[in-house]
């Protein structure tokens, strides 16, 4: 089959691999369609250590074609999604309602739960990010990394819920719980922060104001009705604007989205006191922080979030449903198509911030 390896930093190719075979507890999928996410550079840059080589792709979703012993809930032919997050239902957090916390999944090791590989080429073994690499014709998932959604949704628009779209709609919606009538910067206005932006909106955000130091983006928000201002942050004085806009106190919510050094500080400084502050972007492998303690004195509420703090097999249905309801504009976040052969391009336009949101079709 064919699938999008990387052998190391800023070595990417489209390779043809041996035809992977699901073992207890996994699943086949015939892959439809997979997102482009910004998460897939931090490995082809190295920024993030995995194991090489590895196919790359954690947004997949897609057909169910071949289901391995003891498979409880999936079946041949159930239209899927992949998730980052794949709760094991038994750990200390699972129990406690934090499954993206899951102790029993951990991350980056470009191999599956039992601590093999299914992917080869010729004798060699190739490993899988987030237990998916979903950059293939098929991909071999673990059951609990799978959710069922209904069949006529659309799985180009769709896909990106696998990991950025709901990592923002999540970050706003479940981590932050944002409020009707309230304000929201968000730091960053590409797939993950035009996603953040929906959220807010979606719970009824009033004012949520766009941030990104390339302007057409920022602007893009508005048209797209995600935001309500777009400010220019290789221009402006972004904390100054959104104090503007806030009645000179600062929003309600802000939010991260790039993750690189200085945007959450100036995240924290665009909030008021009493602010919830969400940390989303991971633009790089780490960032320190440097906060003054007076910032939380004022009861500021500092967080994070992984995979935007979801259940999967709750909260995805969900989100495809208000998408299919015309709620969720999923579709508007999508700019870019590509087939599977243009991978490395697609790659490409997104690191060079060509495009906003991209999915590779099958």
């Amino acid at each position: 089959m064919k699938a999008v390896v990387c052998r190391g930093p800023g070595k990417v190719a489209v390779e043809q691999i041996d035809d992977p075979k699901p073992k207890s507890g996994e699943v086949k999928i015939r892959i439809a369609a997979v997102g482009v996410c910004h998460t897939d550079l931090n490995f082809t840059s190295g920024n993030v250590p995995v194991p090489f080589p590895i196919v790359l792709g954690h947004e997949g979703a897609g057909v169910v074609v071949e289901v391995g012993p003891e498979v409880r809930g999936i079946r041949v032919g159930d239209h899927v999604l992949c998730s980052i997050i794949g709760p094991c239902d038994a750990c200390f957090q699972c129990l406690h309602d934090e499954p993206a916390l899951c102790e029993g999944a951990p991350m980056f090791t470009g191999k599956m739960l039992d601590g093999t590989t299914r992917l080869s080429k010729a004798g060699e073994a190739i490993h899988t990010l987030h237990y998916q690499g979903s950059y293939a014709e098929y991909a071999v998932v673990p059951e609990r990394f799978v959710t069922k959604i209904r069949d006529d949704a659309p799985l180009e628009i769709v896909c990106g819920l696998a990991c950025g779209v709901s990592t923002g709609l999540g970050a706003a919606i479940h981590r932050a719980k944002v409020l009707p009538g309230s304000s929201a910067v968000v730091i960053g206005s590409g797939g993950v922060g035009l996603s953040t932006m929906m959220g807010a909106r979606f719970r009824g955000a009033t004012t949520v104001v766009a941030v990104d130091k390339l302007a057409h983006k920022a602007k893009k928000a508005v048209e797209l009705g995600f935001a309500t201002h777009a400010i220019d942050a290789s221009s402006t004085d972004v904390v100054k604007a959104v104090q503007d806009l806030t009645a000179g106190r600062g929003a309600d919510y802000g939010f991260d989205a790039v993750g690189v050094p200085g945007t959450l500080e100036q995240t924290i400084a665009a909030t008021r006191p009493g602010a919830t502050v969400v940390v989303i972007g991971r633009a790089m492998g780490s960032v320190e922080l440097r906060v003054e303690t007076s910032a939380l004195l004022r009861h500021r509420t500092l967080t994070g979030t992984f995979g935007g703090s979801i259940h999967p097999r709750r909260h995805l249905p969900e989100f495809v449903e208000l998408c299919m309801q015309g709620r969720l504009n999923l579709a508007g976040i999508l700019d870019t198509r590509y087939s599977l052969d243009e991978a490395p391009r697609a790659l490409d336009d997104l690191h060079h911030g060509r495009v906003t949101r991209g999915v590779i079709v099958l």
